[in-house]
């Protein structure tokens, strides 16, 4: 039987985690090995994913007139630039998927990159020269955009996180930053989606399995979509040192307890 109260934590969790710097699969791995849940299963993964599928495809849908009418139009990321950034994520996860699922969804591998990532990127917000626009984006950025976010892969280090620091690194500032790794979340969460997709049982489906199916995308889609406008809207303000402090309490709170 299906714990409804479960479906709907998870997909708050997932709405907010997945553009935060702070790694969803990471929480949604932590949270039912701490509380003693049962696995949520693949198809409410999925479900959750394609919540947050639709909430990037409604803010752009909403919000096209920021990129048409300003500086980040001039030379904006094509689907050439989303090819190149989101190939080296997907090589890597076509060859290792089974080993990272096997071998790397642990807690000490989930601490380790949790605290590891917080502590570069707040070497990247203090060092990192934050002046180059989204419109100055070229190929050979996307390339290397794309290589760190392979590195996404390993549980814990959050896609979001490590294609901030990477732009960071590269010197664009906070928003353009947090725009492409929104912009390459797309591809990623579909391609992700439709893998599990295939894995899926379609005979164990019934009338609870789709119900709560149907909640997690509401749930997620609302958060992320929130999510997603507001941390663009004020991450010049709060920056991400927020974030990373969360990330190295997480880290240390789970190498000290529970590893």
């Amino acid at each position: 039987m299906i714990d409804y109260t479960h479906v709907i934590i998870l997909s708050l969790v997932q709405g907010v985690t997945e553009f935060l710097p702070i790694s969803s699969s990471a929480h949604l791995i932590l949270i039912p090995k701490i509380l003693g849940w049962n696995d949520q299963g693949v198809f409410l993964d999925v479900s959750m994913h394609f919540g947050s599928l639709l909430a990037i495809i409604y803010y752009y849908s909403k919000n096209t007139t920021e990129f048409i009418n300003t500086e980040y139009a001039k030379n904006y990321i094509n689907i050439q630039k989303i090819i190149i950034g989101s190939l080296p994520v997907l090589i890597f996860g076509y060859f290792f998927h089974d080993y990272i699922i096997n071998h790397l969804r642990n807690l000490e591998v989930i601490a380790i990159s949790t605290i590891a990532v917080a502590l570069f990127l707040l070497a990247a917000e203090l060092f990192s020269k934050k002046s180059k626009n989204i419109s100055e984006i070229n190929n050979i950025d996307m390339v290397i955009i794309g290589l760190f976010q392979a590195l996404a892969l390993i549980p814990g280090t959050s896609r979001s996180a490590i294609i901030i620091l990477s732009a960071l690194l590269l010197g664009y500032n906070k928003k353009s930053s947090i725009i492409i790794a929104i912009i390459l979340a797309f591809p990623v969460i579909l391609i992700a989606m439709c893998y599990e997709t295939l894995s899926l049982n379609f005979s164990s489906i019934n009338f609870e399995i789709i119900l709560s199916s149907f909640i997690s995308i509401i749930i997620s889609f609302l958060v992320a979509y929130v999510v997603i406008k507001n941390f663009i809207l004020y991450v010049n303000k709060i920056g991400f040192y927020p974030f990373m402090i969360y990330r190295l309490i997480l880290g240390i709170v789970l190498l000290s307890i529970f590893t």
